[in-house]
C-alpha cells in the first residue's frame, strides 16, 4: 500500500496511507431522473450506500442510504414515482486522494457523513466510506507507547 510519510516530532517517519489506498474505484451512479424504487434497488444490488447522482453524464449530487430511510420515507414519498433528484444531496463533499485516511475521517466526522468522493486533480476517481476508514483502522500497524 502507498502513502506518503510525513515526519513526526521526533524525527521519526510516520507512513500515513493515503485514501485513495482504500477508495472503490468502480463508482457507481443513478441518472437524476430515476424513481427512488430504482435508487434503492441499486443500491441493495451492490450492496452499497452511496450512488452518485448525474444528468447527461454529469454529476450533479449524491444520493445515500440515510436519504431513502430518513427523507423518503419520513416525507411520505412514493418510491415508485417520486425522482431521486427530490431526496439527493446537491453538494458532493469530496478529498483528494492523495490526503490520509485521517484527514478523511476528520472531515466526515466534522460534516457527519458518511460517504466521500475521492479526487484526482478534480475528477472524481472514487468513493471512500466509514467502513473504509474501519478498514484502515483495524489493519493498520499500531506503534509502541
Amino acid at each position: 500500500m502507498e502513502g506518503r510519510v510525513t515526519t513526526t516530532g521526533d524525527s521519526q517517519p510516520n507512513v500515513r496511507a493515503a485514501v485513495a489506498d482504500y477508495a472503490h474505484r468502480e463508482v457507481k451512479t443513478i441518472e437524476e431522473d430515476a424513481t427512488i424504487q430504482e435508487a434503492g434497488k441499486r443500491m441493495a444490488r451492490f450492496n452499497i450506500g452511496s450512488l452518485l447522482v448525474t444528468n447527461n453524464g454529469a454529476y450533479v449530487g449524491i444520493l445515500t442510504d440515510t436519504d431513502l430511510a430518513r427523507v423518503a420515507a419520513a416525507r411520505g414519498l412514493n418510491p415508485i414515482t417520486e425522482p431521486v433528484r427530490s431526496i439527493m444531496s446537491r453538494e458532493i463533499a469530496s478529498i483528494e486522494g492523495h490526503r490520509s485516511m485521517e484527514e478523511a475521517q476528520t472531515f466526515m466526522k466534522s460534516r457527519g457523513i458518511r460517504h466521500l468522493a475521492v479526487l484526482a486533480q478534480g475528477t472524481i476517481v472514487g468513493i471512500v466510506t466509514l467502513s473504509d476508514l474501519l478498514r484502515y483502522y483495524q489493519t493498520r500497524p499500531t506503534t509502541p507507547a
